[in-house]
């Protein structure tokens, strides 16, 4: 008989994924830096994440190099896309929700 009891209704499947490209990499600078800081409240989320450098399956998410995706199977909770400067605005986006 399986274990119920580890199974929650309130478990999502998190996912980091961050698309990068040879072309946009002094933009990514900001992305790397909030990743860091993330890492140290979400050390799990932040070490599985996936760094593509092809859109495949998300390229109607994915308009703009660099993009930051979280997922929760397939369904997009945060994108980030783009120059951003400040790693901080990244990083609230994404703390906001890793929290749930």
């Amino acid at each position: 008989m399986p274990d119920q009891q580890h199974q929650s209704t309130n478990h999502r499947h998190l996912k980091l994924i961050f698309f990068s490209d040879d072309e946009h990499m002094e933009q990514e600078v900001a992305y790397y830096d909030a990743l860091l800081d993330l890492k140290k409240e979400f050390p799990e989320q932040v070490s599985s994440m996936e760094i593509s450098h092809d859109k495949g399956e998300w390229k109607k998410e994915v308009k703009v190099f660099p993009s930051l995706l979280l997922v929760n199977d397939k369904k997009v909770l945060v994108k980030i896309e783009g120059k951003i400067k400040d790693k901080d605005k990244i990083v609230r986006l994404l703390q906001k929700e890793l929290k749930h």
